[in-house]
């Protein structure tokens, strides 16, 4: 353990740098560390964010791998640059603090976690997909559920394209599920035949969607919305399409398997391609894409 560790060692990132960094971080080369208090990560956190208080650091910090780069944040800046410098005496090397906190951060945030364990870490890549097989097809039902709730036209279509969105997705992943079924058939000696993706999703449960997020829960939001329009359509598939990354950012910790870990980055990926999709398309209103 290095016994002195000062500020001026502490490498600091600017919010516009770090959400730089993490958009590209494709790999998962860097870890973000919120240290706040369980109720200010409810309330609103940076996408994958780890939440481990300040006063459990030093106790938990065995939850972060020495590997990869880590980003610290708090409120202000002030906690984390505290946990930065513990880190740093604990011999972490790619510290980095996030200037200003949360105040400063001009981008998405994400509220709640997930409180049913989807996925606790003991699980095999093949039962990650079925998961994630089960969330698409959850997300799938909630965008074609959401658009006969709404009156406006142009709501609709919105909903309408994110139904297509999701079903092209649910069909890739289908795709990677068909796959690593038949190789672990093929292993055992088996000989049957492979469930068609229609009779996959009769069995998939549908009470959860994107992110762990409960389907009529969202829904009851929705019909609250009386006069909702187009932009506020995708301001609801962007909410969505964040929370699904969150989760798969954040589950990445729990999972100790090479090959599940990679699944994980490439479905978090993979909702980061929706998100800029949806962050186009919002900007694009506005004459700005």
């Amino acid at each position: 353990m290095k016994l002195n560790c000062s500020i001026d060692e502490i490498k600091r990132f600017t919010p516009h740098e770090a959400k730089k960094i993490l958009d590209s971080d494709a790999l998962g080369a860097f870890q973000l560390l919120d240290v706040r208090q369980p109720r200010e990560y409810e309330a609103g956190h940076i996408p994958g964010a780890k939440l481990i208080p300040l006063g459990e650091l030093e106790y938990r910090y065995g939850e972060l791998d020495k590997e990869h780069g880590i980003i610290s944040y708090c409120r202000t800046g002030h906690r984390s640059m505290a946990a930065s410098i513990l880190l740093c005496g604990l011999g972490f090397e790619n510290v980095y603090n996030l200037n200003g906190g949360i105040r400063t951060w001009d981008y998405e945030v994400v509220k709640g976690t997930t409180e049913d364990k989807l996925i606790t870490g003991g699980e095999e890549t093949f039962n990650v997909l079925i998961v994630a097989l089960m969330l698409e097809k959850g997300a799938l039902e909630f965008y074609t559920k959401a658009q006969r709730l709404v009156k406006d036209e142009k709501a609709v279509e919105v909903f309408q394209r994110l139904v297509a969105m999701e079903d092209t997705h649910l069909q890739r992943l289908y795709m990677r599920y068909s796959q690593l079924l038949w190789e672990m058939k093929s292993l055992l000696g088996a000989a049957d035949e492979l469930p068609s993706l229609d009779q996959l999703r009769e069995e998939l449960s549908t009470a959860y969607m994107e992110g762990g997020m409960r389907i009529n829960e969202e829904l009851v939001k929705i019909e609250d919305l009386e006069f909702m329009d187009d932009l506020e359509a995708l301001e609801i598939g962007l909410e969505k399409e964040y929370a699904a990354y969150d989760f798969y950012t954040r589950v990445v910790d729990t999972v100790g398997d090479h090959k599940t870990r990679n699944l994980l980055h490439e479905l978090a990926g993979e909702e980061k391609g929706h998100i800029n999709l949806l962050l186009r398309e919002i900007a694009g209103r506005d004459g700005t894409a």
